[in-house]
């Protein structure tokens, strides 16, 4: 699996070496020891999270119908993330590349993209909340639905904090590049646009949202879906990696013969 990967940016090797393998191949495996108890915890949490959230402030008419997708969909986004980092740690220790190096940019990182749809789902959703709330009667809809984007806001702000803040775990320039390209592969866990599509499942199952407000909060959702799909294309299309030691070089059919 981790050939694979080194293969789609451009990097062939015959074996790859210990330290990518256990890097990179908790986050591409389907089957990863531990994280489906990840997950268990993480619907366990948003049950309780959800139900203390509708029973003490969420009541009454109006409230949002996704105020439970919320917890549910940034919980587990959150609990895949810390699976597959608690599982590169467990296989082994790994080496740190002196501090002053220094970590990429977060603009290198996540891209203008993605940056504008956190920007969109977030701050675009505190926008049209105040504007929901100051101008029409749906004021439970507004701070119950603004309220409920706190948990998700809090959990991407957990994944792209530790992912873009953490040491650099290399040993040389191709261990480098991969780890950055391991910070890129962290932060799509954090999914921000998924959260501006529960806006669709209020608008169409409920009567809580504002009737002047539907088609404002349709073009919140799909500049959000949109900008969050646009960055996650622009990290697919990344630069191939720069030659270096990755592994076991590919033997050739002419190294064979020889």
């Amino acid at each position: 699996m981790t050939r694979k990967w080194l293969a789609r940016r451009g990097i062939e090797v015959g074996e790859p070496s210990r330290s990518l393998a256990i890097r990179v191949g908790p986050r591409l495996s389907r089957m990863v020891p531990g994280r489906l108890w990840w997950l268990v915890g993480a619907v366990v949490v948003s049950i309780v999270l959800a139900g203390a959230y509708e029973f003490l402030v969420a009541r009454g008419e109006g409230v949002s119908d996704g105020v439970s997708l919320y917890f549910i969909c940034a919980s587990l986004q959150t609990a895949l993330w810390a699976s597959y980092l608690h599982r590169e740690r467990a296989l082994g220790p790994l080496p740190v590349m002196d501090r002053r190096s220094g970590r990429p940019p977060a603009r290198k990182i996540l891209g203008g993209w993605y940056i504008a749809s956190l920007a969109i789902t977030f701050g675009g959703a505190a926008a049209l909340a105040a504007a929901i709330h100051l101008i029409t009667p749906a004021k439970v809809y507004a701070w119950t639905w603004l309220g409920a984007l706190c948990w998700p806001a809090l959990c991407c702000a957990v994944i792209l904090v530790v992912t873009l803040r953490r040491p650099v775990y290399a040993e040389d320039t191709a261990s480098a590049a991969v780890d950055t390209e391991l910070r890129v592969l962290d932060c799509q866990a954090a999914v921000p646009g998924s959260y501006g599509a529960i806006v669709l499942f209020d608008v169409a199952t409920g009567d809580s949202t504002p009737a002047g407000f539907t088609g404002w909060l349709i073009a919140y959702a799909v500049l959000a879906l949109g900008t969050t799909a646009l960055g996650l294309r622009h990290h697919y299309h990344r630069p191939a990696l720069p030659p270096g030691d990755y592994g076991t070089p590919v033997r050739r059919p002419l190294d064979l013969a020889q």
